[in-house]
């Protein structure tokens, strides 16, 4: 198993774990209640915690990334195996 397959069967874990998308969805939903508290005219505030709700996203996007590349990177190795790669059509190499 390569370590991109190995990191997504890791983060694919994470992603459909329960407890976990259950924490995302508390400090999501913790942090757009600040939101909604705060001041409009406490521009800091509602910037800090637009900037933690995009690094909360930008968490579960790296995740996400993670196991779709591991797909992809077995279906490769899977592809390989049969003999058949990228540019291949039924087994034929096409010629440009």
């Amino acid at each position: 198993m390569s370590e991109i397959t190995h990191k997504a069967d890791q983060c694919n874990r994470l992603v459909t774990d329960p407890h976990l998308k259950q924490a995302f969805k508390d400090v999501r939903d913790a942090l757009h209640q600040k939101f909604e508290q705060a001041s409009v005219s406490d521009g800091d505030t509602l910037l800090d915690i637009r900037k933690m709700l995009h690094l909360l996203d930008s968490v579960w996007a790296n995740l996400e990334r993670a196991v779709s590349d591991g797909k992809l990177e077995q279906y490769r190795a899977e592809q390989e195996a049969k003999g058949s790669f990228l540019g291949e059509l039924n087994g034929n190499r096409e010629t440009h």
